[in-house]
C-alpha cells in the first residue's frame, strides 16, 4: 500500500479551501501555482495526509465506507470490484495528522486509453466527507478534493471527473467545493433525477403525503393478505435472480445493472454488515412475487435492485412491499430512502413520484465536472463516453493507468 503526504493550509475564501503546502521550500500546488516559502513556513504542522490503497480493498475499505453517513453504493468495494476488477480500483484516503482519523475518502476508477498513458479518474459519489456523528465541517471535503487533484492529476496526468452525489441537503456546499477547487462542469447526466423517501415521517404523515393513486393501489395490496419477510441475502439470491429474469422477459427490457453480479455482491457486503446491505421479498401462499435491496446504513439508504414476477401487477406486491421496507426504516438513522431515477421510464416515474409524495424530495445529479491540467488531457476527456457508459464497464478497451 502506497502512502502520501498531504499538507495544508488555510485560506479566505466562500469556503475554506485547504491548499497543499510544505513546511520547507516551494511546493507545487495541484492548480499549477505555487506557494511561496513564506507561505509555506507559516504551516507549523499539515492537517491532513492522505494515503493511496490499491489491489483488493475489500473489506478493509468497505469498513471504513461504513463509517460515514453519506456512504453511497458507487463508494462501496463490494459493488464496484465485481464490476470493474480490483486492479482498475484506486482508494483515496484523506486522514487527520493529530488522530490518524480517517476523515474522507473516495474510490476511485481508472481508465486510459492504451499505449499514450491518458486518460481518466472517475469519483461517483464521492468523496465521502461526512463522517457518522463528527461535526460538520466543509473544509474536509475541500481537502478531499485538493487531495484527489494531487494523486490523479498531479502525480498521474489524467483528467479527474467527479459526479457529486444527489444529496439535497448539501448541494450548496458541493458547487461551492468543486467552482473553488477549479473543476469545470462538463455536462449534465442523462437521467439526472433522483426520487427520495422522507423517513423521518410518522407513518400517519407518511400515508397522507402519498399520492392519492399510490395510496388506493396500498389499500388494495395490504387487503390482498401478502406475507413480507426480511431474507438473508446470499442464500436467497437464487430467488431474487428468479424473479428478477421473469421481470425482464415480461417487461422485455435490457437489463444494465449487471445483475449477473449479483452474487458477487452480496457475497463480499456479507463480510461487512454495517455496508446495510439487505434483502425482502413479499410472498402469496408461501411463493415469493415481489423483492427488493438496500444498502447504506447512512443518511441515505439506496434501492439498487427490485424484482417481480407475473403474479405481482395484480396483487400489487410492489406497493405493499415497499411500505414494509419503509416502515422497517422509520427510527433508524437513516434520513432519505432513495428510489434512483426512472431511466426514462414513464410508469417507474409515476411509481416513484407517488412513492416519494409530497414530502419527499427530487434531487438532481448536478453534473459532471472535470479537472485537468493540459489540453491534451481536456481532448481525451471530451472524447471519452458519459459517466453512465463508464460506469456499465464500457469500453473494454479501457485499461488501468
Amino acid at each position: 500500500m502506497q502512502h502520501r503526504r498531504f499538507t495544508s493550509r488555510l485560506r479566505l475564501h466562500p469556503i475554506e479551501v485547504l491548499e497543499q503546502a510544505s513546511v520547507a521550500g516551494s511546493t507545487p500546488h495541484s492548480e499549477g501555482s505555487r506557494i511561496s516559502d513564506a507561505a509555506a513556513a507559516t504551516v507549523s504542522e499539515p492537517r491532513f495526509r492522505f494515503e493511496i490503497w490499491e489491489n483488493d480493498l475489500g473489506h478493509r475499505w468497505d469498513s471504513l465506507v461504513s463509517s460515514f453517513s453519506d456512504a453511497s453504493l458507487e463508494q462501496m468495494a463490494a459493488y464496484v470490484e465485481p464490476r470493474w476488477g480490483h486492479s482498475r480500483l484506486c482508494g483515496l484516503l484523506v486522514r487527520c495528522v493529530d488522530t490518524g482519523e480517517p476523515i474522507a475518502l473516495a474510490l476511485v476508477i481508472l481508465v486510459t486509453i492504451p499505449f499514450i498513458k491518458l486518460g481518466m479518474a472517475y469519483l461517483k459519489f464521492g468523496p465521502l466527507w461526512r463522517r457518522t456523528s463528527a461535526p460538520l465541517d466543509p473544509t474536509i471535503l475541500a481537502a478531499a478534493l485538493d487531495a484527489a487533484k494531487q494523486a490523479f492529476v498531479v502525480e498521474r496526468g489524467l483528467v479527474l471527473r467527479i459526479m457529486p452525489p444527489p444529496d439535497p441537503d448539501y448541494e450548496e456546499t458541493w458547487q461551492q467545493a468543486l467552482t473553488t477547487a477549479g473543476f469545470a462542469n462538463s455536462g449534465p447526466p442523462p437521467d439526472p433525477e433522483r426520487y427520495l423517501v422522507d423517513l423521518r415521517l410518522t407513518e400517519s404523515e407518511q400515508r397522507a403525503s402519498l399520492d392519492s393513486k399510490w395510496r388506493s393501489n396500498l389499500n388494495k395490496a395490504i387487503a390482498s393478505g401478502l406475507d413480507f419477510r426480511e431474507v438473508e441475502p446470499v442464500q436467497s439470491v437464487p430467488e431474487f435472480l428468479a424473479l428478477y429474469r421473469t421481470m425482464m422477459a415480461r417487461k422485455q427490457f435490457s437489463d444494465r445493472h449487471h445483475i449477473e453480479l449479483l452474487p458477487q455482491f452480496v457475497a463480499a457486503a456479507a463480510a461487512t454488515p454495517g455496508l446495510g446491505v439487505r434483502m425482502f421479498l413479499a410472498y402469496e401462499k408461501g411463493r415469493a412475487v415481489a423483492g427488493t435491496i438496500i444498502a447504506g446504513s447512512g443518511e441515505r439508504v439506496l434501492v439498487p435492485f427490485s424484482a417481480s414476477d407475473d403474479r405481482a401487477q395484480s396483487l400489487r406486491a410492489g406497493y405493499a412491499l415497499r411500505w414494509w421496507i419503509v416502515n422497517q426504516l422509520r427510527g433508524t438513522t437513516a434520513r432519505w430512502l432513495d428510489l434512483g431515477g426512472t431511466e426514462g421510464d414513464a410508469g417507474l416515474r409515476s411509481f416513484k413520484t407517488g412513492n416519494i409524495g409530497k414530502r419527499g424530495r427530487i434531487a438532481r445529479i448536478a453534473g459532471e465536472y472535470d479537472y485537468s491540467q493540459s489540453a491534451l488531457s481536456r481532448i481525451v476527456s471530451t472524447a471519452m463516453t458519459s459517466s453512465h457508459r463508464l460506469v456499465q464497464g464500457w469500453p473494454a478497451r479501457f485499461k488501468r493507468a
